[in-house]
């Protein structure tokens, strides 16, 4: 299998009301690649991973790897 990222965007949003009130209402990491499969197939996808504010290409492509179920 070959993961090849397009793009990876950090996301972060910040609400904030008035002098007190403060809501983060998302964070994470959207990526989106192409797979190409060793059978000729491939695909285009996103994933969002939540809980990874920041990461390298590299950790990318290995959370895509585990996501598909190929390590």
């Amino acid at each position: 299998m070959n993961v090849h990222i397009e793009r990876l965007e950090r996301l972060n949003s910040e609400t904030t009301y008035g002098d007190t009130f403060f809501a983060h209402l998302y964070s994470g990491t959207k990526i989106e690649a192409i797979i190409r499969f060793k059978s000729g197939n491939s695909m285009e996808a996103t994933f969002n991973f939540p809980k990874h504010n920041d990461m390298s290409f590299f950790e990318a492509e290995q959370l895509i790897r585990k996501e598909l179920g190929a390590e």
